[in-house]
């Protein structure tokens, strides 16, 4: 698997708004972050659901990058307010949880999400 690139974690945040505000399909979006980016199909797929997951406050189950789930934290306090950030660090710190369960301690992620609720 090639590498996620930070274009590629920018992309898929920009295009998952979308997706968020119903202004455009999970199927349309993912096509569109792998054209964009030449991000493969299945990992545009999993950010963008990961993303979806954190604006709602849930636990994910697939893993984003660290880089990745900085920047989604920053970027939902910047464009959704500080009350959406919490939530989003909520289902970060649930993922670390899940993770935990199956496979082991995602510290660095752990602490990101301290940090941001």
């Amino acid at each position: 698997m090639a590498a996620i690139t930070e274009e590629m974690v920018r992309c898929a945040y920009e295009i998952g708004v979308k997706v968020y505000r119903g202004e455009m399909t999970y199927t349309d979006a993912k096509t569109e972050v792998n054209r964009r980016t030449g991000m493969d199909l299945g990992s545009a797929g999993d950010y963008i659901n990961v993303l979806q997951y954190m604006l709602d406050g849930q636990v994910y189950k697939r893993t984003i990058n660290k880089y990745a789930t900085e920047y989604y934290l920053v970027h939902i306090g910047e464009d959704f307010g500080r009350d959406k950030q919490r939530l989003a660090a909520s289902a970060a710190s649930a993922h670390v949880q899940y993770y935990r369960s199956i496979h082991g301690y995602l510290a660095s992620i752990d602490e990101l999400a301290r940090r941001y609720k």
